[in-house]
């Protein structure tokens, strides 16, 4: 790693209240992308939300998980390559219990039995896709943090930022732009190669490294950046209103092959990030690893949710009405979290997702 990149360590007894309480507010993100929760409201306003609004959620996760990783490195080395292995071991434990947790899931969806599905199949869904719909962030955290831990080791924090951007637009051409490709013979024919290796560009090689390369440099000047909360609110309104207009502009062109990367969520996330920075508070370990949990367990509370609702006859508001049904679901998502808090053989996710708050800021060590 790179010195400019690294960090004095430093003891702290607060902890970044305003950072988790955003990645709380990403986790319920997440789950109005994957309910609709105004649905029935109309196409339009359904899309605002899960097509446009919602697409901020994982840049914030990827963003914090940059800036919590990268302001722990030392400067040596062999710390830092320790510091390392033992974060990307915390996420393939975290990953490998989430994996396990919906095996019977993808029994009953047909996930191992269907004809195409083989030994490539599995390989490529462990590496890029995740194996059930919301664990691809997983294996997209860990090719982005060692691709950044490498790429900072040989480059300047400034020729990173390059790379991490021009990764992010061929991302970009391969989601919400790839219209604008399309029927390119070379290019089309590039990206169907691609496609070939994973579903989505939208995972660790695209999405990932320009998200924890903003991390990476809001961690490296903190100290030197001062506190502006009605600045970065403008500037985040301005951008979010930004992406939810380039949201509309490409639906209605029909651009997008996925619409998961959007050019203004850079700057929204990032003024997003930078707004909730300064507000710090007494470290709760039960917000700070239940919205990890909350991330991992929202297609189970799902499930639950419209199994509850078939048993008892509700289904015209738990799954009928979609607001309701959104409500339901950040509901149980919260009390399954907070159950899987409590559960000390889980507790593996807490050096993946935030480190202990007692030493926020030490060189001791996941949306």
């Amino acid at each position: 790693m790179s010195a400019k990149l690294a960090r004095p360590a430093k003891t702290a007894k607060t902890d970044y209240l305003g950072l988790s309480w955003l990645k709380f507010i990403a986790a319920l993100l997440v789950i109005a992308n994957h309910t609709g929760p105004l649905a029935r409201f109309g196409p339009s306003a359904d899309f605002l939300i899960d097509g446009a609004l919602t697409r901020i959620a994982v840049p914030i996760f990827f963003m914090t998980s940059g800036f919590f990783y990268f302001r722990k490195l030392t400067g040596d080395p062999l710390a830092d390559r320790r510091h390392l292995l033992r974060y990307l071991g915390s996420i393939a434990k975290l990953y490998a219990i989430a994996i396990l947790l919906y095996v019977p899931l993808n029994v009953y969806n047909g996930y191992f039995s269907s004809p195409k599905f083989g030994t490539l199949d599995l390989l490529r869904d462990l590496v890029f896709d995740g194996t059930f719909y919301h664990l691809w962030y997983l294996p997209a955290l860990m090719i982005g943090i060692a691709m950044l831990h490498g790429l900072y080791r040989a480059l300047k924090p400034a020729a990173v930022m390059i790379v991490a951007f021009l990764l992010y637009a061929v991302g970009l051409l391969g989601d919400s732009y790839y219209g604008l490709i399309a029927g390119s013979g070379v290019l089309t024919g590039w990206y169907s190669a691609m496609f070939h290796v994973f579903d989505y560009t939208r995972n660790g090689l695209f999405f990932a490294p320009v998200y924890l390369a903003l991390g990476a440099f809001v961690a490296r000047s903190e100290k030197q950046r001062p506190s502006r909360p009605a600045l970065h609110a403008v500037l985040f309104l301005v951008s979010l209103s930004a992406m939810l207009a380039e949201a509309l502009w490409l639906r209605e062109g029909g651009i997008p092959r996925q619409d998961s990367m959007y050019i203004f969520a850079v700057p929204a996330a990032y003024f997003l990030l930078l707004l909730a920075l300064p507000y710090k508070g007494p470290a709760n370990r039960t917000l700070r690893e239940g919205r990890a949990w909350i991330y991992v367990l929202h297609p189970l509370a799902i499930v639950l949710v419209r199994g509850a609702a078939k048993t008892t006859g509700l289904q015209p508001w738990l799954i009928g009405n979609s607001l309701v049904h959104f409500v339901a679901v950040c509901l149980l998502s919260v009390a399954l979290a907070a159950v899987a808090v409590r559960l000390p053989s889980l507790r593996t996710i807490r050096t993946v997702w935030r480190p202990r708050a007692k030493v926020a800021g030490s060189a001791s060590t996941r949306h």
